[in-house]
């Protein structure tokens, strides 16, 4: 199971307050379900399924990307968090640390 670090500030972000609930909650399901380099493999039919609500991926990016680009859509089926590496392991790259190494290669 994968560990992720989340911001507390995330609650006093108006972006983030001003999103419909289910958005919300599908903010936290996109970080917690991303692969380590932050690719998130857009899959709304098992999010909905789960927690019996109706979502828009269109409608997802527009909520996520208020004010500043937080998600980069690389196609219909797969989103870049853009702070997810500088987030979870710092600014510095290294390519001598396997999990960078990794991450360069996805």
């Amino acid at each position: 199971m994968a560990k992720r670090f989340m911001s507390t500030d995330i609650w006093d972000e108006d972006w983030f307050l001003d999103m419909p609930n289910e958005y919300k909650l599908f903010w936290f399901y996109v970080l917690s379900s991303c692969d380590h380099a932050g690719i998130f493999k857009v899959n709304l039919r098992s999010f909905c399924s789960l927690n019996n609500v109706k979502l828009s991926s269109d409608d997802a990016i527009k909520y996520f990307n208020i004010g500043k680009e937080r998600v980069m859509e690389l196609n219909k089926n797969t989103w870049f968090i853009m702070d997810f590496f500088s987030f979870q392991y710092g600014t510095t790259f290294n390519e001598n640390n396997r999990m960078h190494a990794s991450i360069k290669k996805i």
